[in-house]
């Protein structure tokens, strides 16, 4: 059940490290995101002044990993999954306010006041869960003092032969590049801000412009070239990490069992990941409870350790002490990639492997 009206096909970029690419390719959809993605060839890292500070890692994904960094606008991604379902799966127009269960089984409560009744329900219902609220009741989740801009925009060959994708890193902020299909960037960024946002989109526009108008080329051409209607805010929340996923027969999966920073790209990631433990799990356990139990076991600690290690690069990426940052940078720029790599290899390289 879905509570959107329609499935629009539209958002952002999304960023598939080879843990994702991985088990979509088991999925036998990987062909199809891969179509309509952008293979990443390059994950520069730079200063906000334009000094390289580490490189050459996206080339080396696939040969390492099983499987390429592939950038994919959110749309077509939707539409490729969409794609590979019955047509009579998803229900669309059908918010969840909560559940509860009884030795019979799980009641989902609707907001049309109607409900369903099922053997078990996995909440897959993000940041805000309402199924995590009946199930945990931990309140809502904390908010982290920064926020994030989004933005698409076309790309003409002056500017896309002077793209530089990967990250820059300065003072208490980050601006991300990546080729999109289609002869597109996506780009984002993330700074302190204050919750309340949501300002006009030309407000948002000049905030971006703002705090990142003055870093290297080509960022201020890349914002100037956003619509202003293209670019979305979203303040960035966390939670604490949960010791177990499920209770009975209701579960929980994706940001609603453990929300991923932004910085180390793992929010769809450590969800497909879910998704491919929980029908292993349901596969070898007739009894819904148990193989609830033992996918959360599973998936806990993976999941858990992805999250910390996001939260030490957000706190990194957005140093402010000037002294803090010169080290910082020095250090990263006399760090080899493969030493990076080794960093990265828990998260992206470690998912379960490919079965033959």
């Amino acid at each position: 059940m879905e509570r959107a009206e329609a499935m629009h096909g539209i958002g952002g970029g999304i960023l598939l490290w080879p843990n994702a690419m991985r088990v979509l390719r088991r999925l036998e959809v990987g062909a199809a995101i891969e179509r309509v993605g952008a293979a990443a060839t390059r994950d520069d890292l730079r200063s906000s002044h334009g000094v390289l500070l580490a490189g050459g890692m996206a080339d080396g994904l696939a040969a390492r990993f099983g499987a390429p960094l592939v950038v994919v606008h959110r749309g077509l991604l939707q539409t490729a999954l969409l794609a590979a379902l019955d047509g009579s799966v998803l229900r669309l127009e059908a918010e969840c306010v909560g559940v509860d269960q009884d030795d019979a089984g799980v009641t989902v409560h609707l907001a049309d006041g109607s409900s369903e009744h099922a053997d078990l329900v996995i909440g897959a219902d993000g940041l805000h869960s309402r199924v995590r609220a009946s199930l945990v009741g931990d309140g809502p989740p904390h908010y982290t003092g920064y926020a994030a801009w989004r933005g698409i925009v076309p790309l003409d060959r002056l500017l896309a032969d002077r793209l530089r994708p990967g990250e820059s890193w300065g003072r208490g902020g980050v601006f991300g590049i990546a080729r999109l299909g289609g002869n597109q960037a996506y780009w984002w960024a993330s700074t302190r801000a204050g919750e309340d946002g949501g300002g006009s989109p030309a407000a948002e526009k000049a905030t971006v412009v703002h705090c990142f108008g003055a870093w290297h080329e080509p960022i201020p051409e890349l914002i100037d070239a956003t619509l202003e209607q293209a670019i979305v805010r979203s303040g960035l929340y966390d939670r604490p990490a949960l010791a177990h996923w499920s209770a009975g027969r209701i579960g929980l999966l994706g940001d609603a069992a453990h929300p991923m920073p932004l910085h180390l790209g793992q929010g769809a990631g450590q969800a497909i990941e879910d998704a491919e433990a929980l029908s292993d799990a349901l596969g070898a356990n007739p009894d819904a409870t148990s193989a609830l139990r033992a996918y959360g076991a599973l998936r806990a600690p993976r999941a858990a350790a992805a999250a910390r290690r996001s939260r030490y690069v957000a706190r990194l990426a957005h140093l402010r002490n000037p002294v803090a940052v010169a080290l910082r940078d020095a250090l990263l720029r006399g760090a080899p990639s493969s030493a990076l790599l080794r960093w990265l290899a828990p998260v992206i390289g470690q998912g379960r492997q490919l079965r033959t």
